[in-house]
C-alpha cells in the first residue's frame, strides 16, 4: 500500500462493533495440546471493534479482531471490499480461547496436529463480518480528535519474562481523545486462561476492550507471559483487565497535541528457513521442515507506523521479543516521539522476531522464527524509514 501521510488539527475518529461470535462448532486456537477439539457451548461472545480516524481526504479503519492471529489472506480479502481511498489495518488481540484462525489462512494446507487447516468458507464468513464492522463505523457520528493525552502506567508485577535474562515492557499504555481511549496496549501474552479450557473467552485484551473502550494491542509479547491475580480460573482475563484499567485510571494524563499521520513499509524478509532446532522440535525430517515453512511463511510483509501528536503506535505483524520491542520503540524515541508503542500481531504473522543472539540460543520462540536470525536488523531498518517519513510532518 501506499504512504498515506496526514496531520490535521481537524481530523475525527469513529467507533462501532460487530459479534464475531461463530455460528457453528469450530477447532480453537493457540494450543497444540486441544487437539481438534472444538469450543464447548457456555463461553464469552467474541467480537471485532473498528476505529476509523480521518483527517481530510484520508481514512484509516483499524480492526481489533478477537482472534488468535489475523492473516494475510483475511487481510488481504478484508481490504479489498473496503472503499475506496480507505486504509485498513487489522490487528489480533491473540486470544488462545477462539476459533483457530489458521482456518482463514490460504497457505495453511499442510495437516500439523493440533493447527487446523484452511477453510475457504470460515474466511469468507470472518471477512464479511469484519466489512461490516467497517460499514458501520462509517455510518457512526464522528467525533473530532482534537487534542490528545496519553497515559502510561507502572504495573505491579502484572508480566514476567519467559526467557531468562529477558526485560519485559512493565508499562501499560493508552492514548485517549477527548478523555475517549482510542489505543491501549500492554506486553503480555493473553494466555491466563491455558489448553484446558475449551470455551470462547476474549482473554484479557478483549475484557480491557469492553471495560474501557478503544482498540486493545498486544507489545512486544514474544517472550512475555502474564502474572495472573488472585480470583477464580474463570475470572482471570476479567480481573487482569480491571487491574490494567485502574492502573491506568489513575496515572496522570500527558498532552501529546494533536494531528494523525500514518505511513506503511514493506519489510524485507528474505529467505523462509527452518531454525537448525524446528525439525526436533516438531518430530519430522529435515526435507519436511524446509518444505513445511516454504509453504507456511508468507513471502511478503509490511509494518505500520501511525503517529497520534508527539505519540507513535508501531504495527508490526509478528511476535517480537522484549528486546526487539525496545529497539524499534527507542528509533522513534531518537526522533522525539514520546511514548512509542510497540504492538505485535498487526497486519499479519510472519512468526516471531528475535534477535540475532536469541535466535542462536534456540528455544521455543526460535523454532517460530521463520525468517533467519537478521530479521530484526531488517525490520528496524524498516522502521527507521517509515518514522522518518512521519518524523518530517513535524
Amino acid at each position: 500500500m501506499l504512504p498515506a501521510l496526514l496531520a490535521l488539527a481537524s481530523a475525527t475518529f469513529r467507533l462501532a462493533d460487530v459479534d464475531l461470535t461463530p455460528t457453528e462448532p469450530l477447532p480453537l486456537g493457540g494450543y497444540t495440546e486441544r487437539g481438534a477439539a472444538v469450543f464447548e457451548p457456555g463461553g464469552e461472545p467474541l467480537m471485532a471493534r473498528a476505529l476509523v480516524l480521518e483527517a481530510g481526504s484520508k481514512r484509516l479503519v483499524w480492526l481489533a479482531v478477537e482472534a488468535l492471529t489475523v492473516p494475510e489472506s483475511l487481510v488481504a480479502r478484508v481490504r479489498s471490499q473496503a472503499p475506496t481511498g480507505t486504509d485498513v489495518v487489522l490487528s489480533a488481540t491473540h486470544t488462545h480461547c477462539a476459533p483457530d484462525s489458521q482456518m482463514l489462512n490460504e497457505r495453511m494446507k499442510i495437516p500439523v496436529p493440533g493447527v487446523a487447516t484452511y477453510r475457504a468458507r470460515q474466511l469468507e464468513w470472518t471477512a464479511g463480518r469484519l466489512s461490516e464492522a467497517i460499514r458501520r463505523s462509517l455510518q457512526s457520528s464522528a467525533v473530532p480528535l482534537g487534542r490528545l493525552e496519553a497515559r502510561i502506567a507502572e504495573t505491579a508485577g502484572l508480566n514476567r519474562a519467559r526467557r531468562a535474562g529477558d526485560r519485559p515492557d512493565a508499562r501499560a499504555y493508552r492514548i485517549s481523545a477527548g478523555g475517549a481511549p482510542l489505543f491501549q496496549a500492554f506486553a503480555a501474552h493473553p494466555v491466563l486462561l491455558g489448553p484446558e479450557h475449551r470455551r470462547l473467552d476474549p482473554e484479557w485484551p478483549g475484557w480491557l476492550m469492553r471495560e474501557a473502550g478503544g482498540i486493545v494491542l498486544t507489545g512486544a509479547i514474544g517472550d512475555v507471559s502474564p502474572v495472573p491475580p488472585s480470583g477464580p480460573r474463570a475470572d482471570l482475563p476479567r480481573l487482569f483487565a480491571q487491574a490494567l484499567r485502574s492502573a491506568l485510571d489513575a496515572s496522570p494524563p500527558r498532552d501529546l497535541g494533536s494531528g494523525v499521520a500514518w505511513t506503511f513499509e514493506p519489510i524485507p524478509l528474505g529467505t523462509a528457513v527452518p531454525h537448525p532446532e524446528f525439525a526436533k522440535a516438531n518430530r519430522v525430517p529435515e526435507a519436511l521442515a524446509r518444505l513445511a515453512v516454504s509453504r507456511f511463511a508468507p513471502p511478503t510483509a509490511e509494518l505500520i507506523v501511525l503517529r497520534l501528536g508527539r505519540a507513535l503506535v508501531v504495527g508490526i505483524p509478528g511476535e517480537p521479543t522484549s528486546a526487539v520491542g525496545r529497539r524499534l520503540a527507542e528509533v522513534g524515541r531518537q526522533k522525539g516521539f514520546d511514548p512509542v508503542v510497540v504492538a505485535s500481531h498487526v497486519g499479519g504473522w510472519i512468526g516471531y522476531i528475535l534477535t540475532s543472539a536469541e535466535y542462536a540460543e534456540g528455544g521455543y520462540e526460535a523454532t517460530l522464527a521463520f525468517h533467519g536470525p537478521g530479521l530484526a536488523d531488517r525490520l528496524e531498518g524498516a522502521v527507521e524509514r517509515a518514522v522518518q517519513r512521519i518524523s518530517q510532518m513535524r
